[in-house]
């Protein structure tokens, strides 16, 4: 076989799977009316987040689609896209747990959003100041979220989930084990 034919039969099954894309759309949405009609939910009263989130997704897509070689003149966009979301997949969290109260303490991580997505615009430059700061920007803001987390349930609110604790556990021992595989 020819590499004329192997390029040809590999564009071919690209081609194919391309146009499968909307066949799983339909599926999907087949999938969830069906859920919800087996479980007796309103879709709108869990799937309203995903408004957000789709404007996001499609914000993000220009700096997705960039190359090192192809870059895109709307790379830009990413940091709105990161910003929807994440404030998209917030509002999913809150609105499956309903606690919305925790806007209190959430809001620094859109903060954390912006570096992310300017440190995605620049994901082809590795030595790029901004993955640096980046970095350490969204570490200050997950560390202040947490903070305010424990400030806000225990002090404010009064009430101390069960996951609250695990979730500072879990992520103290994160950090020590992030801390050891970097002093190695």
């Amino acid at each position: 076989m020819s590499n004329e034919t192997v390029l040809k039969v590999e564009e071919s099954r690209k081609l194919q799977r391309r146009q499968a894309w909307p066949a799983y759309g339909v599926i999907g949405i087949g999938v969830v009316l069906l859920a919800s009609q087996i479980f007796g939910f309103e879709m709108m009263e869990i799937l309203w987040p995903g408004f957000v989130l789709a404007p996001g997704m499609l914000l993000l897509w220009p700096a997705y689609k960039a190359t090192p070689e192809h870059p895109s003149r709307l790379n830009f966009l990413a940091v709105p896209g990161a910003m929807f979301l994440t404030i998209g997949a917030l509002l999913c969290v809150m609105n499956l747990s309903n606690h919305f109260e925790a806007w209190a303490y959430s809001w620094p991580l859109v903060f954390a959003s912006v570096a992310w997505g300017l440190m995605y615009i620049r994901r082809f430059d590795p030595t790029h100041a901004v993955h640096t700061s980046g970095y350490k920007f969204m570490r200050f803001m997950v560390l202040l979220s947490m903070g305010l987390v424990v400030f806000f349930e225990v002090v404010v609110f009064g009430s101390v989930n069960p996951l609250l604790p695990l979730g500072v556990i879990a992520f103290g021992v994160y950090l020590l084990v992030k801390e050891r595989r970097n002093g190695k």
